[in-house]
């Protein structure tokens, strides 16, 4: 039996040094976990919480709909007034990325132990605005586990305008990074890099790792908060790396007063355009079930390495709960 609410330890943030827990609301389905059952993320906007009642029902919704287990997960600065400009900044999928592959580890360990079997295999994520972004980052820190992610109006990676909040593309976004090397906010260039789903060296890594990796981009065009042109870059990388994302950049063609209602941020029913544009992916007998090739990274056990301009990011799978650190020379 999989508990409903739980908690796991996750890795220390430099920010505010101690122990840190996260919080995680999980859904398993109601015909129980069987031999093709996979499992899931359902994750929330900036500023959301794990629990709040539309992300519990999702993850109820999508436990019988695709077989998974479904895993809202209260990753760091979740919840209202988390960031501080110059001292706290948001984390933009970092360590959020981080909480949220414990989470995956954790929930599949716990099925193992239990002695069922599942499908490792079928491994899925979701997120809408922010939670779009940390499921790009899922997928690039764990890259030979997500069969299939799912980016609703997610950022387009961490943009000076949005990490400076200087308004770029129009977003009134600001992540409250400095240019100070002395500050505790600073943004490093290699960070930067590696908070980019679309770099492109990075891409081809994670090509090479999961070539049928699917990717599905939901993305109004008239969004004001995460601006569609650089997601569309994003896009466009992702396609020269190899890979064949499904790229919906909404006008008003797509309104059908179900799934989308708009061409903004908002978009629509973000659980009914999982439904829509990734049904085909996610369905057990979907027309085309995306699944993982070989192993993912729990089973490997080994680091993932992306170099970056100073140094490289190691995410070590070798010790149990994965844990990412940098090393090199930042300047």
């Amino acid at each position: 039996m999989i508990e409903k609410e739980q908690e796991i330890t996750a890795q220390e943030w430099p920010l505010s040094p101690g122990e840190r827990k996260v919080r995680l609301h999980i859904e398993t389905p109601a015909a129980g976990i069987g031999a093709n059952t996979g499992t899931m993320l359902v994750l929330h906007n900036w500023g959301g919480i794990y629990n709040e009642p539309h992300y519990v029902a999702w993850c109820r919704e999508f436990a019988d709909r695709y077989n998974v287990v479904s895993v809202s997960v209260n990753y760091l600065q979740s919840g209202p007034g988390q960031v501080v400009p110059e001292e706290k900044p948001y984390d933009h999928g970092f360590l959020q990325a981080m909480d949220c592959i414990r989470a995956l580890y954790h929930i599949q360990k716990q099925i193992r132990d239990a002695g069922l079997a599942f499908n490792p295999g079928r491994c899925y994520s979701m997120g809408g605005s922010g939670g779009g972004n940390v499921t790009l980052m899922v997928n690039k820190l764990a890259p030979h586990t997500l069969a299939c992610a799912v980016d609703i109006c997610g950022m387009p990676g961490l943009t000076n305008g949005i990490a400076y909040g200087t308004g770029e593309f129009g977003s009134g976004l600001n992540a409250g990074y400095s240019k100070d090397p002395q500050s505790p906010a600073y943004l490093t260039p290699d960070l930067q890099e590696l908070l980019d789903p679309g770099n492109i060296h990075h891409l081809k890594q994670q090509f090479s790792a999961n070539p049928g990796n699917k990717v599905v981009i939901v993305h109004g065009l008239d969004d004001s908060s995460c601006p569609a042109v650089p997601k569309i870059n994003i896009f466009q990388n992702m396609i020269t790396a190899g890979f064949k994302p499904d790229g919906h950049f909404l006008t008003e063609w797509f309104i059908d007063g179900k799934a989308v209602l708009d061409t903004g941020h908002p978009v629509g029913n973000r659980d009914k355009i999982v439904e829509r544009f990734a049904d085909d992916y996610m369905l057990e007998e979907g027309r085309l079930a995306a699944k993982l090739p070989g192993l993912n990274n729990f089973e490997l056990a080994k680091k993932i390495i992306y170099p970056t301009k100073n140094g490289r990011f190691e995410v070590d799978y070798s010790q149990g709960p994965p844990s990412i650190t940098f090393t090199g020379s930042p300047e």
